[in-house]
C-alpha cells in the first residue's frame, strides 16, 4: 500500500479493537480474516463505526458480507492456512494497484507463474531437511518485506509440526539473539535482492562460523556461499516476493510435520492441548 502512495499501517485485530487509533473522516480499514468468524476481527470491523470506507479480505463462505467484501479462496480444512494466506496478499496487491500506481505494477502479471515455479521446489525442500536440526529452535530471518516472510515461515512450522521457532528481522538478530545460537539450532534466511541482501550475507557468514545449519530461500539463495542449502525462487520485485518466497516455507512446514509424525491439520486439538484451547475463544 505504501509503495502505491497510500499511508497505511498494519495493526493486529486485537490491538485495533481494544486500543484503536484516532479515526479521521477519510480513513479506511482493510480487514484480513481467513474465516471471517474470529472474535476480534469482527470487533475491529464493528469498532470502525458506521463508516463505509472498509474492505474485508476473507475466504469464500465467510460470514462477513457487504459491498466491501473481497473473497480469496474456498475455506481450507487446515487451520494452518497456506493458500488463503498467499491469496490474501495477492488481494492486497490488487487493491494497491486500484488505489495508486505502484512501481511494481507491471510485474504483478508474473506473480502466478512465479508461485507455480516455487511450488515445484518441494523435492529440494525434502532434501534440505537432511541438513537441518529440529531438536532445539529453528530461526527464520528476513529484512525489509522479507521480515514478514520470516515471521510467517516460523508460524507455519510451529502450527504444522509443533517445532519451536523464532522469526527475526535481519538487523535485529545481529544485536543480541545471534549469541544464543549454536550448532544444534537451524536457520532459514530469506535471500531476496534488495537493501537487506548484503546484511543477510553477513549473517550467513557468521552462522557458518558458529556451525549453525542454514537454508537460504529466494532468488539470491545461491549467492550466499556460506549457506548449507540454497532454495532458489524466481526473481520478482521485492515487494511482491513474499507471495513467492513463502511457498517453500509452507512446503518445509508440511514435510517436517510428516517426518515427525505430526498431523499438520490437527492444530493439536487433543489431550491437554484441547483442554488448554477450551479456556479461550478466538
Amino acid at each position: 500500500m505504501r509503495s502505491a502512495g497510500v499511508e497505511a499501517w498494519a495493526i493486529p485485530a486485537f490491538e485495533f479493537a481494544n486500543y484503536p487509533p484516532h479515526f479521521k473522516d477519510d480513513d479506511g480499514l482493510v480487514l484480513l480474516s481467513h474465516r471471517g468468524s474470529k472474535r476480534y476481527s469482527q470487533a475491529a470491523l464493528e469498532g470502525f463505526g458506521g463508516q463505509d470506507h472498509w474492505i474485508a479480505i476473507t475466504g469464500e463462505g465467510s460470514p462477513l458480507s457487504g459491498p466491501g467484501v473481497l473473497h480469496t479462496v474456498p475455506q481450507e480444512r487446515s487451520p494452518v492456512h497456506t493458500a488463503s494466506h498467499t491469496a490474501a496478499m495477492a488481494r492486497l496487491a490488487q487493491l494497491a494497484v486500484a488505489l495508486g500506481s505502484p512501481p511494481w505494477k507491471a510485474e504483478l502479471g508474473r506473480l502466478p507463474g512465479a508461485v507455480r515455479a516455487a511450488l515445484k521446489l518441494r523435492p529440494q525442500v525434502v532434501q534440505a531437511l537432511d541438513r537441518l536440526q529440529m531438536g532445539r529452535v529453528v530461526h527464520y530471518v528476513g529484512g525489509g518485506p522479507a521480515h514478514a516472510t520470516a515471521l510467517e515461515g516460523a508460524l507455519k512450522l510451529r502450527e504444522a509440526a509443533y517445532v519451536s521457532t523464532e522469526g527475526h528481522d535481519v538487523e535485529g538478530i545481529l544485536h543480541g539473539p545471534l549469541i544464543s545460537l549454536n550448532a544444534e539450532d537451524s536457520v532459514v534466511v530469506i535471500a531476496q535482492p534488495g537493501a537487506s541482501l548484503e546484511r543477510t550475507a553477513e549473517l550467513a557468514a557468521a552462522l557458518h562460523e558458529i556451525g549453525t545449519p542454514t537454508v537460504a530461500v529466494g532468488p539470491s539463495a545461491a549467492s550466499l556461499a556460506a549457506t548449507s542449502v540454497p532454495l532458489e525462487t524466481p526473481a520478482i520485485d521485492e515487494r511482491l516476493a513474499p507471495m513467492v518466497n513463502v511457498v517453500p516455507l509452507q512446503w518445509l512446514a508440511l514435510e517436517v510435520s510428516r517426518r515427525l509424525g505430526v498431523d499438520a491439520d490437527s492444530f493439536r486439538k487433543v489431550g491437554r492441548y484441547a483442554d488448554a484451547q477450551s479456556k479461550f475463544t478466538l
